[in-house]
């Protein structure tokens, strides 16, 4: 049973900043979530993530700039009367209540009638399968099972906005890849608009129907999750999403023949994709950044573009399907990654010859860290 229609907002902030006495944490944030959307906050801890959720739900007063729900302006409104649910990573569960009387706290305090209460609140179970556990107290359930009397607390209320903050993080991994699907799910039967903040990329990655990846308060990329990936804005994003991480290799672009990439320890010089060569010639002689994923270096030609590499196999880490392998090139001591089939078997302490896609370079200005 799907707990009824409710109501939608779509978020907008416009140059948001929050400040204290520290410091700017929240710098010029300028975002729109439209209705029904699933956006995700992602950054390393102190990004500015959570505040700029918490200034959305009215628990952190703003310094600058104005916030919009539902195309009304709400920096001087209350939390709540926002019409907002927000889910945090302390669940908060009142532990002499049960279930049920947690889940109908929030509706009586609003002076709900007692029979809409009811069925909000058994709707609200039947969504999150925990009808069984409505006369338990919350020390007789699972992690798993008081985040989903956290969520239900909030479907009950059917606000425009659910905010979540890390609401995953005290679960074990396998739970939190469980509420992960379960949290998608969710969002495509009720159908509202849900803002996610974590640090966890994977989480972003695979929940999102966009991202904000976030850094020193400054919002670095907005796009799809795939967009980001495969084309991410700058040198931070392209370090931040993706697991391992990219590999970069500093250097300079030559002006040859054929426009190629030297790095700069070792020395070696690799031509580039033609692709490349149209669209970086201007960039010669400069120094850049160049990032290339793990899976993209491979323990055989991809195609006639790959490039081989002598490298010293430093540690491998077999994952059942796959392998790391941590390696070095020439005398640098700087690691990379690659990720590679587990029906091949390096030796460590052994050279072994990896195979660059060049094809699926990254470049980025050494300076600004912009992708080229």
């Amino acid at each position: 049973m799907i707990i009824g229609k409710i109501s939608m907002g779509s978020v907008r902030l416009e140059q948001v900043f929050k400040t204290f006495d520290s410091g700017t944490v929240v710098n010029d944030v300028n975002l729109n979530i439209n209705d029904k959307e699933f956006v995700v906050l992602v950054g390393p801890s102190g990004c500015g993530k959570s505040t700029t959720l918490r200034m959305i739900a009215g628990l952190e007063e703003i310094s600058g700039g104005k916030i919009f729900i539902d195309e009304q302006i709400v920096n001087d409104v209350p939390p709540k009367d926002r019409d907002i649910a927000m889910v945090f990573q302390n669940y908060a569960l009142y532990p002499h209540m049960s279930v049920f009387e947690n889940l109908a706290f929030g509706l009586k305090m609003r002076k709900y009638p007692k029979e809409e209460i009811k069925t909000r609140v058994r709707q609200a179970a039947e969504i999150l399968g925990i009808e069984e556990l409505l006369d338990r107290k919350p020390k007789a359930l699972s992690g798993g099972q008081r985040q989903r009397v956290a969520l239900g607390r909030a479907i009950v209320r059917k606000p425009k906005v659910f905010l979540f903050d890390e609401p995953l993080s005290n679960l074990d991994a396998n739970l939190r890849v469980q509420m992960r699907t379960e949290i998608s799910r969710l969002h495509k039967q009720i159908e509202t608009t849900m803002i996610y903040v974590t640090h966890d990329q994977i989480e972003a990655m695979s929940m999102g129907d966009r991202i904000v990846v976030m850094n020193k308060g400054i919002v670095q990329q907005v796009d799809t999750p795939l967009t980001i990936y495969n084309e991410p804005a700058n040198r931070f994003v392209a370090g931040f999403i993706g697991s391992p991480t990219m590999n970069f290799f500093d250097g300079r672009l030559l002006t040859q023949d054929q426009l190629c990439f030297e790095q700069s320890s070792n020395k070696f010089i690799m031509e580039l994709h033609p692709d490349f060569s149209r669209r970086l010639s201007p960039y010669g002689n400069r120094e850049v950044s160049l990032g290339i994923r793990p899976e993209h270096i491979g323990a055989k030609p991809q195609n006639n573009h790959s490039k081989k590499v002598s490298a010293g196999i430093l540690v491998t880490e077999p994952l059942g399907n796959e392998i790391f392998i941590y390696f070095t090139i020439g005398q640098s001591p700087v690691q990379y990654v690659s990720r590679i089939p587990s029906d091949v078997q390096p030796q460590t302490g052994k050279m072994f010859d990896l195979y660059f896609d060049t094809s699926k370079f990254h470049f980025f200005d050494s300076q600004t860290g912009i992708a080229l």
